[in-house]
Order: C-alpha cells, then structure tokens, then sequence
C-alpha cells in the first residue's frame, strides 16, 4: 500500500518555500502599490504554483532516474526519499503522478481566467517550462540550459503572481523578481556543482561540467550576493519601498551561507543553499508589506 506520507515527501515539500516566497512577494507589492489584496486568489496562486513546483520536482527525479543519473550511490538519494530508487512508486507511476500535479496547477490557472484573462497563457507556459526543463524532445536542463530557464521561470512566476494580485502586467514586479530569481538560480548551481562528476560521465551539460569548478564558485557566490546590490538601486528607481533597505542586514549570513556549500558541497547542498532564500524572501516579504501600511 502506498504511503501518504511517502507521496508528499517524493515531492520535497522543504522545496516550497520558494513558491511561497515567490507568490507571497508578488502579492505585498501588489498591495503596496495599488492596495489591492484578494485572499482567494492569493491562495489559489498559492496552490498551483506549489503544485507545478511539485511536479517539476517529481519529474526530475523521473527523468534523471532514466538518465541513469539518480542511482543509490547518487547525492541526492542519500539525503532524501526518491520515488524509484527507494521503491516508492515505478517509474511510469512517478511520471504520471508528476503530470497529473501540473495538470492540477494548470486546472487553477483555467478557473482564474474567469477573472484574470491573461492566467491560462501564464499557466500553460508554467506547465510548458515543467515539461520542456527534463523531457524530450526539449531536456534543456542536460543541455547547459538548466540554469537560464531556472532564472526565467522563478522571474516569470512572479510577473504572473503579480499580475493575479493586481490584473496588470508590471516591469516593476519583473525588476523586482530579479534578486529572488538569482538566489533560486544559486540553488540548482549548488546541486549540479555537487552532481558534476556524475553528470560528466552521463553526457549531463550543466554550469558545473562545462566550466572549471572555481568559475562556478564564483558564480553561486555572485548570485546570493548580487541580489543585495540590487536593492538600493530599486529603491532609488522608486520600484521597492524604502523599508527593503533593511534586508542587506541578513546579508553577512547569507554570505557565510555561500561560503559553507561552496567549500563543502556536502550532498544536501542545493538544501543548504536555500537557507539563504529562507532568509533574504522572508525579509523581502515583510518590509514590503509593512512598508504598505
């Protein structure tokens, strides 16, 4: 019999904290700059950026099992529970069960659309994205494209949190996403810095296998410190309120953070990556809603 608690873990629920981040800033800018806050649809983003979050999450773990990526001697399967190589589902179980949870996502965006003309182009290109990062014919992440599309989806998803929140498409929410989508950038650079040498014997192109490991420690290294640089540059351009001032003070940790994984690149590092997300989002999220009353 099939575990509940199995088939949540399979999807690392740890993981969605960015989505929440991702949607909850999106909202607190809306009601910064226009007052406006709508509870169900807040809730309703909420759950179908979760749920395509999810099946990217399922998904992966099917197609890098069938690249011959995901084994038990793998990183990732050390620190957390793997839908086929711990015996959770099979792997045609685990593709459809990823499917059917951006299907899901993709539902909500259809029933926004009674009140959001613009949500089923933004979910169908959420779903295209879940889709296109690992399967055929696109399998962009084993491309070297991994990382890019990483950067455009998590500044997209904001774009279109905000304009659920607000019913505007904004340049202001898309220079906003920036510093967040560079964080959760530094997350998969963490993960494929870990998995370069299997990724290289497999034929994997990632940041990681195409560049000298020093470059892609600089690089994690730049994208949890560069958002920061960003924020008093926003402020000035009159996109974030003054308040946001205040999240260069988690700064020093966030940078302590960096220089852990880099020197360690334990298996859990992508995990220990996204403290900082935990950190700077959270911050992020509250001076932008206080500064809106």
């Amino acid at each position: 019999m099939i575990s509940i608690r199995k088939i949540i873990l399979i999807t690392r629920p740890w993981a969605f904290i960015l989505s929440i981040i991702r949607v909850s800033f999106s909202f607190s800018l809306a009601y910064y700059i226009y007052g406006t806050f709508n509870v169900q649809f807040f809730l309703l983003t909420l759950l179908g950026v979760i749920l395509l979050h999810a099946s990217m999450n399922v998904l992966n773990d099917y197609f890098d099992y069938k690249k011959g990526l995901d084994t038990e001697s793998s990183g990732t399967v050390k620190y957390r529970l793997h839908p086929i190589v711990h015996g959770v589902l099979t792997p045609r179980g685990t593709m459809l069960y990823g499917l059917v949870l951006g299907v899901l996502g993709l539902l909500i965006a259809v029933y926004l659309t009674l009140f959001r003309l613009l949500a089923i182009i933004f979910g169908l290109i959420g779903f295209f994205i879940v889709y296109a990062y690992h399967g055929p014919p696109f399998s962009l992440k084993y491309k070297g494209l991994g990382e890019i599309l990483d950067f455009i989806a998590n500044s997209l998803n904001i774009v279109a949190s905000f304009y659920i929140a607000s019913d505007k498409i904004s340049i202001i929410s898309l220079f906003d996403s920036l510093p967040i989508a560079s964080i959760a950038t530094a997350v998969l650079v963490a993960d494929n810095m870990r998995d370069a040498d299997t990724d290289k014997l497999n034929g994997i192109k990632t940041l990681a296998t195409l560049f000298p490991r020093r470059i892609n420690e600089i690089y994690l290294f730049l994208s949890v410190v560069f958002p920061y640089s960003l924020i008093p540059i926003l402020i000035l351009l009159g996109y974030l309120p003054t308040l946001d001032i205040l999240t260069l003070l988690t700064l020093p940790l966030s940078v302590r953070i960096a220089r852990y994984v880099t020197a360690n690149l334990l298996p859990d590092s992508g995990r220990q990556t996204s403290r900082v997300i935990t950190l700077f989002g959270t911050a992020y999220v509250l001076l932008t809603l206080l500064d809106s009353f």
